[in-house]
């Protein structure tokens, strides 16, 4: 298997085979798309101090797995905030599109405010791997006393019908809770950064917060990842923390996590959809 998601061919991006999506044979997953906005952002505007407090992506339409262009705009470039556009295009068409505001770190308040208590699940290191996640590596968290959010299976209305599950032992949403390790390059000779890290694996908040039990039949069409600081270490925690849906629209959360402690959150909305083969 390759290494990256991309390879480079002059100013464009060719997936690998690691980027292939579910939904539809030949297109680009959301995680592709989003993590090579990411790394252009990332690439062109980002700096020592500069936080990306907001990244958010619009997916319009499924990528086609062949090269892609990416084009960025800086809409706003202030002393203490930056604030950037990049979109993602294949033959000219518009497949994506991407939001990020950046605030210059500065000195905390003298006044303290209440803040997110610490995600009270275990390290990574000593929890038992999933046998395959596709391209990272994944350690559910087991299934416990966690108070601040009540996540239970729905009594009735089960089916078995639909898309095929992507969350395998995840699926009750009592166990959607796990740390990540995302083991490839976004782009062919670039290690990962802090930020692709999350960029990267940021649309798995959309088969977090919108399985069922038995498979997924929603797909997100955004998602917007705050932040208040970047990771640190290896490893990012996903919580599911909410799932609302009808009429075939849902919206989902889930807080994201790094050994150091809460690092901020991920929303992500989503409509239904039938996979096709």
């Amino acid at each position: 298997m390759p290494e990256s998601v991309f390879e480079t061919d002059g100013d464009l991006f060719v997936p690998t085979r690691l980027g292939r999506g579910y939904w539809q044979p030949g297109t680009l997953s959301g995680a592709a798309m989003a993590s090579l906005l990411g790394f252009v952002i990332e690439r062109d505007v980002m700096e020592p101090g500069l936080i990306p407090v907001r990244f958010g992506v619009d997916m319009l339409r499924m990528a086609p797995a062949q090269p892609l262009g990416v084009d960025l705009r800086v809409l706003h470039d202030g002393g203490r905030l930056k604030l950037v556009e990049a979109s993602l295009s294949a033959d000219g068409k518009l497949c994506a599109r991407a939001t990020c505001q950046l605030a210059r770190q500065s000195r905390q308040p003298d006044n303290p405010v209440w803040q997110s208590p610490p995600w009270p699940a275990p390290p990574p290191e000593g929890l038992e791997p999933l046998r395959r996640f596709g391209n990272w590596e994944m350690r559910p968290v087991p299934v416990g006393d966690y108070p601040r959010f009540r996540r239970e299976s729905p009594e009735s209305g089960l089916s078995e019908q639909g898309n095929p599950s992507v969350l395998g032992a995840m699926g009750p949403p009592q166990a959607r809770q796990a740390w990540l390790r995302a083991g490839v390059e976004i782009v062919a000779g670039h290690p990962l950064t802090p930020f692709g890290h999350v960029a990267l694996t940021a649309d798995f908040a959309s088969p977090l917060a919108h399985s069922s039990e038995h498979g997924i039949d929603f797909v997100n069409t955004d998602f917007t990842v705050h932040l208040h600081r970047l990771p640190v270490g290896e490893w990012l925690g996903y919580e599911l923390t909410g799932h609302l849906s009808q009429h075939g629209l849902a919206v989902g959360q889930c807080a994201l996590h790094d050994p150091a402690g809460p690092l901020g959150t991920i929303s992500v909305s989503a409509m239904s959809l039938s996979r096709k083969s």
